[in-house]
């Protein structure tokens, strides 16, 4: 009887022990598990903050590099495009302000007769025409969206001019004939209009292109 009893109480202290060992080995189990979690999300945040770092440096890149063309560009336009644009303007504008202007003017006042007004419109038809063969400038140096945007512009600044040609010419036939009937005048007047619509047209154009090379505020 005494001998079945420690074995008994053996037996109990050994399963004790175990208890305790399986009970010792969950939290060492368990803060394994928490350590590669751990583990696991740093590895993830590293990845990510990488690949962030990269995207921001491709970015980076692709900007710096748009930014270089975009000055290539603008270099480009004001060295070669605008002064070939301001010249044709200025031959655009003087034409009308030294012969058309002061002809009209001068026939209102009475200072001037109809054969001095008819040569004084000869001239200014030639000016307008020869104006019109000059319908394009240097473009090579921008992209092709602003090639095609200053062609298009040129176009218009052309139908202008030859708008004011067809003005002068029915302006000749006005002091040859002495045709001053408001018909005729109004003939004139709806030409000289209709070079002014064309005109705004062409410019709004060049200004879009300024716009997008930052040469002129409303840039992007």
């Amino acid at each position: 009887m005494k001998k079945k009893l420690l074995y008994i109480g053996a037996l109990s202290a050994l399963l004790l022990t175990a208890c305790g060992v399986e009970k010792a080995e969950e939290p060492d189990k368990a803060q394994e598990e928490s350590d590669k979690a751990k583990k696991k999300e740093a590895e993830q945040a590293k990845k990510e903050a990488e690949k962030e770092a990269k995207q921001k440096a491709n970015e980076d890149e692709k900007k710096a590099k748009e930014d270089e063309k975009i000055n290539k560009q603008k270099e480009y336009f004001v060295k070669n495009t605008q002064p070939a644009i301001d010249e044709w303007v200025k031959t655009y504008d003087q034409l009308w302000e030294s012969i058309w202007k002061p002809t009209f003017e001068a026939i209102g006042n009475g200072s001037r007769d109809v054969y001095t007004a008819y040569d004084n419109m000869k001239s200014l038809k030639e000016g307008y025409r020869e104006l019109t063969l000059k319908d394009s400038v240097p473009v090579d140096g921008l992209n092709k969206e602003q090639q095609k945007t200053i062609k298009e512009a040129m176009r218009d600044l052309t139908y202008a001019a030859s708008s004011r040609q067809l003005a002068a010419d029915k302006a000749m036939k006005m002091f040859d004939t002495s045709d001053f009937s408001p018909s005729q005048m109004d003939r004139i007047k709806s030409d000289v209009s209709a070079s002014d619509t064309q005109l705004l047209k062409g410019v709004t154009g060049i200004t879009k292109v300024k716009q997008e090379l930052g040469l002129i505020e409303g840039a992007k």
